[in-house]
C-alpha cells in the first residue's frame, strides 16, 4: 500500500516540476526509506558525484555567531521555508548531473536535491542574497530558518512586512504550520 501512495506522490511531484524524465540512463540509484510519520522518502546516492565535485569554500555561519546578533531584541519571529532546497532551481544545463534511476525510469532534478555536497552552501548563499537588505539588521538566516528580531513591537511588524515582501518577490514558500 505504501508503494501505491508513493507512486501517486511521485506522479504529483513530477507534475510540480521537481524532476523530469532524464534524457540518458543514470547510474545513480535511489531508495525510498519510510518517513517518520508515514509515507516514503526519496533518497539518491550522490556519493560518486560528491567525490568529484569541487567543494565550495563558503562557510555556513556558526549558530553561536548568529545568536549573538539577537542581543537586545525583545520581539522574535521564526519562519521556515517549505521544501527548502527544492525551491532553488538547478541550471538547466546542469540538471543531467542530478539524474537518478528508479523502478519508474530515469529522472533528473530541476530543483536542488538534498545530498549534493555543495547544496547547503549554495542554499545559504542564496538565502543571504535574498535577505541582503535586512541581513543582520533585523534578520538572520541559517539555511531554511529565518529569524526576525526587533527591539519594539511596531518595528517588528514593519520588519515582518519587509521579510514577507522579499519572500513574495523571490517566490519563496513558507511552512504554514510554524
Amino acid at each position: 500500500q505504501s508503494w501505491m501512495n508513493f507512486a501517486a506522490s511521485w506522479t504529483t511531484c513530477s507534475r510540480k516540476t521537481s524532476f523530469a524524465p532524464a534524457l540518458h540512463r543514470s547510474q545513480l540509484r535511489s531508495c525510498s526509506p519510510p518517513k517518520k510519520y508515514g509515507g516514503l522518502r526519496m533518497c539518491i546516492d550522490y556519493h560518486a558525484l560528491n567525490r568529484v565535485t569541487i567543494k565550495s569554500r563558503y562557510l555556513i555561519p556558526h549558530a553561536d555567531e548568529l545568536i549573538d546578533q539577537l542581543r537586545g531584541a525583545k520581539f522574535f519571529s521564526k519562519i521556515d521555508l517549505r521544501g527548502g532546497y527544492h525551491q532553488i532551481r538547478v541550471n538547466e544545463a546542469e540538471c543531467y548531473k542530478t539524474a537518478f534511476r528508479t523502478r519508474y525510469g530515469s529522472y533528473e532534478y530541476t530543483v536542488m536535491p538534498f545530498g549534493l555536497t555543495n547544496a547547503p552552501l549554495m542554499f545559504q548563499l542564496t538565502m543571504n542574497e535574498v535577505f541582503r537588505p535586512l541581513l543582520d539588521k533585523c534578520v538572520i538566516v541559517y539555511l531554511d530558518d529565518i529569524r526576525i528580531f526587533s527591539t519594539a513591537r511596531e518595528q517588528h511588524l514593519k520588519d515582518l512586512e519587509a521579510v514577507f515582501s522579499l519572500l513574495q518577490q523571490h517566490r519563496l514558500i513558507t511552512k504554514g504550520s510554524k
